[in-house]
């Protein structure tokens, strides 16, 4: 009889539904952390112009620490199309889902 008092114990009700209309959580969203790795990039890019500038330039740089910053500047670039890439791709393969 105890293992009937407990399944009749379960709620059978339905929960109640998400409210759609309620505001996203607080706190980082992909946005920003795409926002933020777009500006890393940025960066890298800016310093590995300004580098190769002053060399031109004659300033006194370094010949290996501009190859460098290039280097950097272009792995951060090919990593972030990378990231899109596999976006736009998720992207189309939610939209040719069925449902």
């Amino acid at each position: 009889m105890t293992a009937i008092k407990a399944v009749a114990a379960v709620s059978w009700e339905a929960p109640a539904p998400a409210d759609l209309h309620a505001s996203p959580p607080a706190g980082d969203g992909f946005a920003r952390l795409l926002q933020t790795g777009l500006g890393e990039v940025n960066a890298s890019v800016r310093a590995a112009e300004t580098a190769m500038n002053n060399l031109a330039a004659g300033k006194p740089v370094q010949l290996h620490e501009v190859m460098i910053d290039l280097e950097q500047a272009r792995l951060s670039v090919q990593m972030f199309v990378q990231v899109r890439n596999r976006l736009v791709e998720s992207f189309l393969d939610l939209t040719r889902m069925q449902m």
